[in-house]
Protein backbone atom coordinates (compact mmCIF):
# COMPACT_ATOMS: atom_id res chain seq x y z
CA UNK A 1 0.00 0.00 0.00
CA UNK A 2 1.76 3.33 -0.92
CA UNK A 3 2.37 5.61 1.83
CA UNK A 4 1.30 9.14 1.90
CA UNK A 5 4.29 10.47 1.23
CA UNK A 6 5.03 8.00 -1.96
CA UNK A 7 1.60 9.41 -2.96
CA UNK A 8 2.41 12.75 -2.97
CA UNK A 9 5.63 11.67 -4.73
CA UNK A 10 4.19 10.14 -7.33
CA UNK A 11 1.37 13.35 -8.22
CA UNK A 12 4.46 15.39 -7.94
CA UNK A 13 5.91 13.38 -10.92
CA UNK A 14 2.74 13.34 -12.80
CA UNK A 15 2.86 17.24 -12.74
CA UNK A 16 5.69 17.64 -14.11
CA UNK A 17 5.74 15.05 -16.59
CA UNK A 18 2.66 16.82 -17.54
CA UNK A 19 4.47 20.36 -17.85
CA UNK A 20 7.25 18.83 -20.00
CA UNK A 21 4.73 17.32 -22.25
CA UNK A 22 2.79 20.94 -22.61
CA UNK A 23 5.76 22.86 -23.37
CA UNK A 24 6.85 20.41 -25.96
CA UNK A 25 3.27 21.09 -27.27
CA UNK A 26 3.96 24.36 -27.10
CA UNK A 27 7.02 24.56 -29.02
CA UNK A 28 5.63 22.29 -32.01
CA UNK A 29 2.86 24.53 -32.31
CA UNK A 30 4.81 28.02 -32.58
CA UNK A 31 7.29 25.66 -35.10
CA UNK A 32 4.18 24.59 -37.17
CA UNK A 33 3.83 28.22 -37.22
CA UNK A 34 7.14 29.19 -38.54
CA UNK A 35 8.71 30.58 -34.91
CA UNK A 36 10.83 30.54 -33.34
CA UNK A 37 13.68 30.29 -36.23
CA UNK A 38 16.57 30.84 -33.27
CA UNK A 39 17.56 27.25 -32.09
CA UNK A 40 18.15 29.45 -29.09
CA UNK A 41 14.92 30.38 -28.45
CA UNK A 42 13.64 26.98 -29.15
CA UNK A 43 16.04 25.46 -26.36
CA UNK A 44 15.10 28.08 -24.12
CA UNK A 45 10.76 27.38 -24.51
CA UNK A 46 11.83 24.04 -24.37
CA UNK A 47 12.90 24.35 -20.99
CA UNK A 48 11.18 27.06 -19.32
CA UNK A 49 8.57 25.73 -16.52
CA UNK A 50 5.43 28.72 -17.18
CA UNK A 51 3.77 26.98 -14.84
CA UNK A 52 5.99 27.65 -11.87
CA UNK A 53 5.91 31.58 -12.88
CA UNK A 54 2.10 30.97 -13.22
CA UNK A 55 0.76 28.66 -10.57
CA UNK A 56 -2.56 30.76 -10.78
CA UNK A 57 -4.62 31.96 -13.62
CA UNK A 58 -8.02 33.82 -13.81
CA UNK A 59 -10.56 32.44 -16.54
CA UNK A 60 -13.84 34.65 -17.23
CA UNK A 61 -16.74 32.53 -16.55
CA UNK A 62 -19.37 35.31 -17.92
CA UNK A 63 -20.66 36.76 -20.95
CA UNK A 64 -18.48 39.08 -22.80
CA UNK A 65 -21.02 41.53 -22.51
CA UNK A 66 -22.55 41.01 -19.09
CA UNK A 67 -21.92 43.29 -15.68
CA UNK A 68 -20.37 42.56 -13.31
CA UNK A 69 -17.73 39.87 -14.73
CA UNK A 70 -17.40 36.63 -13.06
CA UNK A 71 -14.35 35.24 -12.47
CA UNK A 72 -12.59 31.94 -11.46
CA UNK A 73 -9.05 31.33 -10.24
CA UNK A 74 -7.38 28.28 -11.32
CA UNK A 75 -5.20 26.95 -9.17
CA UNK A 76 -2.71 24.49 -10.79
CA UNK A 77 -1.72 22.34 -7.81
CA UNK A 78 -5.45 21.44 -7.16
CA UNK A 79 -7.01 18.31 -8.87
CA UNK A 80 -9.48 19.78 -10.07
CA UNK A 81 -8.22 22.69 -11.59
CA UNK A 82 -5.05 21.22 -13.10
CA UNK A 83 -6.11 20.17 -16.38
CA UNK A 84 -7.80 23.26 -17.32
CA UNK A 85 -4.75 25.35 -15.61
CA UNK A 86 -2.13 23.37 -17.69
CA UNK A 87 -4.24 23.95 -21.05
CA UNK A 88 -4.85 27.84 -20.63
CA UNK A 89 -0.75 28.59 -19.20
CA UNK A 90 0.37 27.04 -22.14
CA UNK A 91 -2.22 27.99 -24.55
CA UNK A 92 0.22 30.75 -25.88
CA UNK A 93 -2.28 33.42 -25.23
CA UNK A 94 -1.85 35.99 -22.57
CA UNK A 95 -3.35 34.46 -19.07
CA UNK A 96 -4.59 36.91 -16.17
CA UNK A 97 -2.54 36.41 -13.31
CA UNK A 98 -3.84 39.48 -10.49
CA UNK A 99 -7.24 40.93 -9.81
CA UNK A 100 -7.49 44.82 -8.18
CA UNK A 101 -3.67 44.71 -7.14
CA UNK A 102 -4.38 41.65 -4.49
CA UNK A 103 -1.41 40.31 -2.93
CA UNK A 104 -0.52 37.17 -5.39
CA UNK A 105 0.29 34.57 -2.51
CA UNK A 106 -2.73 35.15 -0.63
CA UNK A 107 -4.76 34.61 -3.87
CA UNK A 108 -7.89 32.02 -2.87
CA UNK A 109 -9.20 29.60 -5.83
CA UNK A 110 -12.79 29.89 -6.86
CA UNK A 111 -15.28 32.43 -8.35
CA UNK A 112 -15.25 35.96 -7.73
CA UNK A 113 -17.21 38.45 -9.21
CA UNK A 114 -16.40 42.38 -10.36
CA UNK A 115 -12.52 43.89 -9.87
CA UNK A 116 -10.49 44.60 -12.89
CA UNK A 117 -7.96 42.35 -14.02
CA UNK A 118 -4.54 44.67 -13.41
CA UNK A 119 -1.72 41.98 -14.60
CA UNK A 120 -1.32 39.43 -17.15
CA UNK A 121 1.47 37.46 -18.85
CA UNK A 122 3.25 37.93 -21.75
CA UNK A 123 1.89 35.75 -25.29
CA UNK A 124 3.76 34.14 -27.26
CA UNK A 125 4.20 35.99 -30.05
CA UNK A 126 6.67 37.63 -28.33
CA UNK A 127 8.92 35.14 -29.13
CA UNK A 128 8.91 37.12 -32.86
CA UNK A 129 9.70 39.97 -30.93
CA UNK A 130 12.86 38.08 -28.92
CA UNK A 131 14.10 37.46 -32.35
CA UNK A 132 13.56 40.68 -34.19
CA UNK A 133 15.28 42.43 -31.15
CA UNK A 134 18.66 40.22 -32.29
CA UNK A 135 19.27 39.22 -28.33
CA UNK A 136 23.06 38.48 -27.99
CA UNK A 137 24.86 36.99 -25.25
CA UNK A 138 25.87 39.72 -22.93
CA UNK A 139 23.41 42.32 -23.89
CA UNK A 140 22.30 44.44 -20.99
CA UNK A 141 18.43 44.10 -21.23
CA UNK A 142 15.74 46.12 -19.74
CA UNK A 143 11.57 44.91 -19.68
CA UNK A 144 9.41 47.06 -18.79
CA UNK A 145 6.21 45.75 -17.47
CA UNK A 146 7.32 42.36 -16.68
CA UNK A 147 4.40 40.79 -14.83
CA UNK A 148 5.20 37.28 -13.67
CA UNK A 149 8.12 37.79 -15.58
CA UNK A 150 7.96 35.10 -18.49
CA UNK A 151 8.96 37.43 -21.24
CA UNK A 152 12.29 38.74 -18.73
CA UNK A 153 13.32 34.59 -18.15
CA UNK A 154 13.22 34.05 -21.94
CA UNK A 155 15.16 37.03 -22.37
CA UNK A 156 17.72 36.63 -19.61
CA UNK A 157 18.37 33.00 -20.62
CA UNK A 158 19.83 34.88 -24.38
CA UNK A 159 21.89 37.15 -22.68
CA UNK A 160 23.63 36.20 -19.20
CA UNK A 161 22.86 35.80 -15.53
CA UNK A 162 22.75 39.29 -14.10
CA UNK A 163 22.48 41.11 -17.48
CA UNK A 164 18.63 41.43 -17.16
CA UNK A 165 16.47 43.40 -15.27
CA UNK A 166 12.67 44.23 -15.20
CA UNK A 167 10.40 46.97 -13.91
CA UNK A 168 7.00 45.99 -12.79
CA UNK A 169 4.68 48.96 -11.13
CA UNK A 170 2.97 46.67 -8.74
CA UNK A 171 4.97 45.92 -6.16
CA UNK A 172 3.01 42.75 -5.04
CA UNK A 173 3.59 41.34 -8.02
CA UNK A 174 7.22 42.58 -8.43
CA UNK A 175 8.10 40.79 -5.48
CA UNK A 176 6.31 37.53 -6.72
CA UNK A 177 7.86 37.90 -10.16
CA UNK A 178 11.56 37.27 -8.12
CA UNK A 179 10.52 34.67 -6.30
CA UNK A 180 9.11 32.90 -9.10
CA UNK A 181 12.17 33.96 -11.29
CA UNK A 182 14.34 32.43 -8.34
CA UNK A 183 12.80 28.96 -8.22
CA UNK A 184 13.76 28.93 -12.20
CA UNK A 185 16.99 29.77 -12.04
CA UNK A 186 16.77 32.47 -14.32
CA UNK A 187 19.23 34.87 -13.19
CA UNK A 188 17.41 38.26 -13.45
CA UNK A 189 16.15 41.38 -11.22
CA UNK A 190 12.92 42.77 -11.20
CA UNK A 191 12.23 46.20 -9.44
CA UNK A 192 8.93 48.08 -8.44
CA UNK A 193 8.39 51.26 -10.34
CA UNK A 194 7.15 53.41 -13.02
CA UNK A 195 7.49 52.19 -16.38
CA UNK A 196 7.35 55.48 -17.91
CA UNK A 197 10.70 56.08 -16.05
CA UNK A 198 12.61 53.21 -17.38
CA UNK A 199 15.70 52.05 -14.73
CA UNK A 200 18.09 54.27 -14.83
CA UNK A 201 20.26 52.80 -12.34
CA UNK A 202 21.44 49.81 -14.95
CA UNK A 203 21.55 51.88 -17.73
CA UNK A 204 22.47 51.91 -20.81
CA UNK A 205 20.96 49.23 -22.67
CA UNK A 206 21.09 47.16 -25.57
CA UNK A 207 17.95 45.88 -25.96
CA UNK A 208 14.72 47.45 -23.98
CA UNK A 209 11.14 45.58 -24.34
CA UNK A 210 8.16 47.38 -22.92
CA UNK A 211 5.20 44.71 -22.50
CA UNK A 212 3.06 47.88 -21.75
CA UNK A 213 1.47 49.77 -24.43
CA UNK A 214 2.34 53.69 -24.64
CA UNK A 215 0.59 56.92 -26.70
CA UNK A 216 4.24 57.81 -27.53
CA UNK A 217 7.77 56.83 -26.79
CA UNK A 218 8.69 58.39 -23.25
CA UNK A 219 12.18 60.14 -23.18
CA UNK A 220 13.70 58.22 -20.53
CA UNK A 221 13.53 54.62 -22.60
CA UNK A 222 14.87 56.59 -25.63
CA UNK A 223 17.84 58.11 -23.26
CA UNK A 224 18.32 54.75 -21.58
CA UNK A 225 19.35 53.06 -25.10
CA UNK A 226 22.79 52.49 -25.88
CA UNK A 227 24.78 53.17 -29.08
CA UNK A 228 23.34 50.67 -31.27
CA UNK A 229 20.77 49.51 -29.35
CA UNK A 230 17.10 48.28 -30.19
CA UNK A 231 13.50 49.16 -28.76
CA UNK A 232 10.62 47.55 -29.30
CA UNK A 233 7.31 48.55 -27.97
CA UNK A 234 3.15 48.88 -28.47
CA UNK A 235 1.93 52.51 -29.23
CA UNK A 236 -1.73 52.56 -28.27
CA UNK A 237 -4.51 54.76 -29.15
CA UNK A 238 -7.94 54.84 -27.24
CA UNK A 239 -8.98 51.79 -29.25
CA UNK A 240 -7.48 48.18 -28.85
CA UNK A 241 -8.33 47.28 -32.36
CA UNK A 242 -5.58 48.55 -34.31
CA UNK A 243 -2.28 48.02 -32.12
CA UNK A 244 0.87 49.63 -33.33
CA UNK A 245 4.70 48.05 -33.40
CA UNK A 246 7.18 50.38 -32.60
CA UNK A 247 11.38 49.84 -33.04
CA UNK A 248 13.25 52.16 -31.71
CA UNK A 249 17.21 52.02 -32.98
CA UNK A 250 20.14 54.54 -31.30
CA UNK A 251 22.29 55.07 -34.33
CA UNK A 252 26.13 55.11 -33.27
CA UNK A 253 26.43 58.46 -33.30
CA UNK A 254 23.23 58.99 -30.85
CA UNK A 255 20.53 59.41 -32.60
CA UNK A 256 17.17 57.78 -31.81
CA UNK A 257 15.02 56.18 -34.99
CA UNK A 258 11.97 54.86 -35.01
CA UNK A 259 9.50 52.96 -37.24
CA UNK A 260 6.22 51.92 -37.01
CA UNK A 261 4.26 49.06 -38.15
CA UNK A 262 0.70 47.58 -37.75
CA UNK A 263 0.09 44.68 -36.72
CA UNK A 264 -3.07 41.74 -35.57
CA UNK A 265 -2.47 42.46 -31.59
CA UNK A 266 -0.20 43.52 -29.40
CA UNK A 267 0.28 44.62 -25.05
CA UNK A 268 -2.39 46.93 -23.17
CA UNK A 269 -2.03 50.01 -22.45
CA UNK A 270 -0.06 51.87 -19.13
CA UNK A 271 -2.16 51.92 -15.78
CA UNK A 272 -4.42 55.03 -16.46
CA UNK A 273 -4.83 55.03 -20.31
CA UNK A 274 -8.31 53.99 -20.29
CA UNK A 275 -9.75 51.95 -24.17
CA UNK A 276 -12.97 52.40 -25.55
CA UNK A 277 -15.26 49.62 -25.90
CA UNK A 278 -18.10 48.96 -27.98
CA UNK A 279 -19.80 45.71 -25.93
CA UNK A 280 -22.99 47.26 -24.67
CA UNK A 281 -23.43 48.46 -28.35
CA UNK A 282 -23.49 44.89 -29.99
CA UNK A 283 -27.19 43.66 -29.46
CA UNK A 284 -28.28 46.79 -30.39
CA UNK A 285 -26.29 46.67 -33.67
CA UNK A 286 -27.20 43.48 -34.39
CA UNK A 287 -30.98 44.15 -34.41
CA UNK A 288 -30.55 47.28 -35.93
CA UNK A 289 -27.72 48.03 -38.32
CA UNK A 290 -28.42 51.13 -39.64
CA UNK A 291 -29.93 53.23 -42.54
CA UNK A 292 -28.06 51.91 -46.16
CA UNK A 293 -25.82 54.03 -47.87
CA UNK A 294 -23.60 53.26 -51.21
CA UNK A 295 -20.01 53.21 -51.06
CA UNK A 296 -17.30 53.21 -53.74
CA UNK A 297 -14.69 51.54 -51.13
CA UNK A 298 -14.70 47.74 -50.54
CA UNK A 299 -13.74 46.64 -47.16
CA UNK A 300 -9.72 46.13 -46.70
CA UNK A 301 -8.29 43.10 -46.14
CA UNK A 302 -7.55 42.48 -42.50
CA UNK A 303 -3.84 42.02 -43.23
CA UNK A 304 -3.73 46.33 -44.84
CA UNK A 305 -2.04 46.62 -41.49
CA UNK A 306 -0.53 50.27 -42.50
CA UNK A 307 -4.34 51.15 -42.75
CA UNK A 308 -5.22 50.13 -39.38
CA UNK A 309 -2.66 51.60 -37.66
CA UNK A 310 -3.08 54.87 -39.75
CA UNK A 311 -6.89 54.40 -39.09
CA UNK A 312 -6.34 54.36 -35.05
CA UNK A 313 -5.50 57.92 -35.21
CA UNK A 314 -6.75 59.64 -38.38
CA UNK A 315 -10.43 57.64 -37.15
CA UNK A 316 -10.36 58.30 -33.68
CA UNK A 317 -12.46 56.88 -31.07
CA UNK A 318 -13.52 54.35 -32.76
CA UNK A 319 -13.44 50.68 -32.51
CA UNK A 320 -13.99 47.56 -34.46
CA UNK A 321 -16.35 44.27 -33.70
CA UNK A 322 -14.12 41.86 -35.00
CA UNK A 323 -16.51 38.53 -34.28
CA UNK A 324 -19.19 40.18 -36.72
CA UNK A 325 -19.29 38.90 -40.11
CA UNK A 326 -18.97 42.27 -41.91
CA UNK A 327 -16.60 44.64 -40.92
CA UNK A 328 -18.12 46.58 -38.43
CA UNK A 329 -16.67 50.14 -36.95
CA UNK A 330 -18.36 51.52 -33.71
CA UNK A 331 -17.84 55.14 -32.23
CA UNK A 332 -19.49 54.22 -28.65
CA UNK A 333 -19.01 57.65 -27.18
CA UNK A 334 -21.28 59.26 -29.86
CA UNK A 335 -23.39 56.17 -30.24
CA UNK A 336 -22.56 55.34 -33.84
CA UNK A 337 -21.62 52.78 -36.30
CA UNK A 338 -20.97 51.58 -39.65
CA UNK A 339 -21.48 48.32 -41.51
CA UNK A 340 -19.98 47.37 -44.78
CA UNK A 341 -21.18 44.74 -47.38
CA UNK A 342 -21.42 41.75 -47.83
CA UNK A 343 -19.64 43.17 -51.27
CA UNK A 344 -23.49 44.72 -52.26
CA UNK A 345 -21.85 48.17 -53.06
CA UNK A 346 -23.67 48.95 -49.52
CA UNK A 347 -22.80 49.85 -46.23
CA UNK A 348 -25.36 50.59 -43.16
CA UNK A 349 -24.65 53.62 -40.63
CA UNK A 350 -26.33 54.61 -37.81
CA UNK A 351 -25.75 57.85 -35.62
CA UNK A 352 -24.67 61.21 -35.56
CA UNK A 353 -21.29 60.42 -36.81
CA UNK A 354 -20.77 59.23 -39.76
CA UNK A 355 -18.27 56.57 -39.55
CA UNK A 356 -18.08 55.17 -42.71
CA UNK A 357 -17.65 58.29 -44.72
CA UNK A 358 -14.39 59.27 -42.25
CA UNK A 359 -13.19 55.87 -42.45
CA UNK A 360 -13.25 55.96 -46.21
CA UNK A 361 -11.41 59.40 -46.70
CA UNK A 362 -8.67 57.90 -44.33
CA UNK A 363 -8.86 54.98 -47.15
CA UNK A 364 -8.48 56.98 -49.98
CA UNK A 365 -5.59 59.40 -48.52
CA UNK A 366 -3.59 55.99 -47.92
CA UNK A 367 -4.19 55.43 -51.02
CA UNK A 368 -2.84 57.85 -52.32
CA UNK A 369 0.26 58.29 -50.24
CA UNK A 370 1.44 54.96 -51.50
CA UNK A 371 -0.55 52.71 -49.30
CA UNK A 372 2.54 52.58 -46.64
CA UNK A 373 2.69 49.64 -44.29
CA UNK A 374 5.59 51.90 -41.76
CA UNK A 375 5.54 55.35 -40.34
CA UNK A 376 8.65 57.28 -39.69
CA UNK A 377 8.50 58.61 -35.93
CA UNK A 378 10.49 62.01 -35.45
CA UNK A 379 11.39 61.64 -31.60
CA UNK A 380 12.37 65.58 -30.63
CA UNK A 381 15.48 65.63 -28.18
CA UNK A 382 14.01 68.92 -25.98
CA UNK A 383 10.59 66.63 -25.31
CA UNK A 384 8.35 68.12 -28.07
CA UNK A 385 5.72 66.25 -29.46
CA UNK A 386 6.38 63.43 -31.53
CA UNK A 387 5.20 63.05 -35.08
CA UNK A 388 4.21 60.19 -37.63
CA UNK A 389 4.45 60.50 -41.56
CA UNK A 390 4.57 57.71 -44.14
CA UNK A 391 7.36 59.93 -45.98
CA UNK A 392 7.80 63.34 -48.02
CA UNK A 393 5.00 65.37 -50.13
CA UNK A 394 1.77 66.82 -50.21
CA UNK A 395 0.18 63.26 -50.45
CA UNK A 396 2.04 61.75 -47.33
CA UNK A 397 -0.27 61.00 -43.97
CA UNK A 398 0.83 62.16 -40.94
CA UNK A 399 -0.22 62.84 -37.43
CA UNK A 400 0.99 64.03 -34.12
CA UNK A 401 1.33 61.25 -30.81
CA UNK A 402 -0.91 62.14 -28.09
CA UNK A 403 1.01 62.87 -24.39
CA UNK A 404 1.99 60.13 -21.96
CA UNK A 405 -1.19 60.08 -18.93
CA UNK A 406 -0.51 61.94 -15.75
CA UNK A 407 0.26 58.67 -13.68
CA UNK A 408 -2.63 57.88 -10.92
Amino acid sequence: MPTESGAADSAAGGRRADMASARLALVERLQADGVPTDPRLRDVLSRLDRGVLIPRAYVRRSEQSSEPVVWELLDGAHPKDRAEWLELVYSGESVRVQRDGERLESQVRGVVSGGRMTAMSTFTPYVDVLQRMRIAAGHQYLDLGTGPGVSLALAAALTAPGRAVGVERDEHMAAFAQKTLDRVGAGARVVAGDVADGHAARAPYDRIHSGIGVPCLPSAWVDQLAPGGRLVTTLVTRTPSWPGHCLVTRTRGGRGEAVLEGGPRGHRPLHGYAWLTAEHHLPRIADSPGLPHTTASAPPADEAYGLWVAAAYLVPGVVRHFQAGTLTLVAPEEDSWAVAGPGDGTVRVHGRRDVWAEFEHVHGLWVRAGSPTSFHVDIPDDGAPQHVTSGTGTTALGWELPALPATP
